[in-house]
């Protein structure tokens, strides 16, 4: 049985052996017209009721913010500049990290050439990119001279550095913990003395020899105080005594 009427079995149901609808009676159907009047007018009050609030609502807003339509639209235009600014920035950052991965990815191709035992380690630090090569780059004791094991790996860094030449590179000094040899003392007095001479050891080969431009270049020295290795064996030492080339963009 299916009812008719959207109070259900007021009205009556369908008969399908008829087709047609068979009512409760004349007063039945009497009753259940007004019943759907009633619920007309009562769904009708709701809706209303419902509009005028909305409407009240957005009056009060408009009141209490006191913006015309001109205030608006000055607010969207304002909008869309902030949105449009986003955008670009959006957009150049995602460029810069594209570039980025181009650097990391060029330096891999290029030292690929370099011993296994010898590989540099490129890494990634946000738009940071660090090359770190503890065996080829290190240093004997209170020493600044650029190993022939060097050549190599700066050679391969250089490649890619020539091709970004809007990128800055820094080239980090670093030393074991233990003092600078009697005989240096006038020239190394501490360990920071030390890891600079070390640093610009590097920079000195890059730029004069390598023909990269110096204006692109910057020292740095940590000293001891930055290890990455046991300064209590030699192997340790050995591989604080190093450099790390850092390749960064100015803006980042």
């Amino acid at each position: 049985m299916t009812t008719l009427s959207p109070l259900q079995g007021v009205v009556g149901w369908w008969d399908p052996q008829a087709g047609s609808c068979r009512c409760h009676g004349r007063r039945a159907a009497r009753r259940s017209v007004i019943s759907i009047k009633e619920w007309i007018m009562d769904r009708s009050y709701r809706t209303v009721m419902r509009f005028g609030v909305l409407l009240a609502l957005l009056v009060a807003l408009v009141v209490m913010t006191g913006c015309s339509c001109k205030e608006y639209e000055e607010q969207i235009m304002q909008l869309d500049a902030q949105i449009a600014e986003l955008q670009q920035t959006i957009g150049d950052e995602e460029a810069r990290v594209a570039e980025r991965d181009e650097i990391v990815e060029d330096l891999r191709g290029n030292l690929q050439d370099c011993k296994a035992d010898n590989a540099a380690l490129v890494e990634v630090m946000e738009e940071v990119v660090i090359i770190s090569i503890p065996d080829q780059l290190s240093f004997a004791a209170s020493q600044v001279i650029v190993l022939d094991t060097m050549v190599p790996t700066l050679e391969a860094i250089a490649r890619t550095i020539r091709d970004h030449p809007d990128w800055d590179v820094y080239v980090e000094g670093y030393t074991d913990d233990r003092k600078v040899l009697e005989e240096w003392h006038d020239t190394y007095p501490s360990n920071w003395e030390l890891g600079a001479h070390r640093s610009a050891a590097v920079v000195r080969y890059m730029t004069n020899d390598l023909g990269l431009p110096a204006e692109q270049f910057a020292c740095v020295s940590y000293g001891p105080f930055r290890p990455i290795a046991d300064n209590e064996t030699e192997e340790g030492r050995s591989l604080n005594r190093m450099v790390r080339v850092v390749l960064q963009r100015p803006d980042a």
